[in-house]
């Protein structure tokens, strides 16, 4: 993950590019100006629901934000409407069950991954 002021920092650089300002985006994200700026110069880490907004005004994946990815084989680029439906399911629960879901993700992820087979080299 990135830091919260390279995130701040990719959140203003994504305004920008959409060419919304500060004031317009506070306003589809249904949060007071103040909250916005505070998201966007760090003093405040955005929330799930409120990063996934900002991903699908701007269009930019949602991994550009958390992780600093932006290519297109990229999974969250590729799934992006998954990954934001997922998202905002997820960040409704309460954070015993978000564990609880993150950890059995993590389990099932983990047991494919060992059960793919390498790829050879012919």
């Amino acid at each position: 993950m990135i830091s919260t002021a390279h995130m701040a920092q990719r959140i203003r650089e994504a305004r920008e590019f959409s060419k919304i300002t500060q004031v317009e985006m506070a306003q589809r994200l249904d949060v007071a100006r103040q909250t916005y700026l505070d998201m966007e110069s760090g003093k405040t880490d955005p929330k799930i629901l409120a990063l996934v907004t900002i991903a699908e005004i701007t269009g930019r994946p949602f991994n550009w934000f958390v992780h600093g990815e932006s290519d297109e084989r990229d999974i969250a680029f590729t799934h992006r409407d998954d990954l934001a439906a997922l998202t905002s399911l997820l960040s409704q629960l309460p954070q015993v069950a978000r564990q609880t879901v993150m950890d059995n993700a993590l389990s099932i992820a983990e047991y494919v991954v060992s059960m793919t087979p390498e790829p050879r080299n012919e």
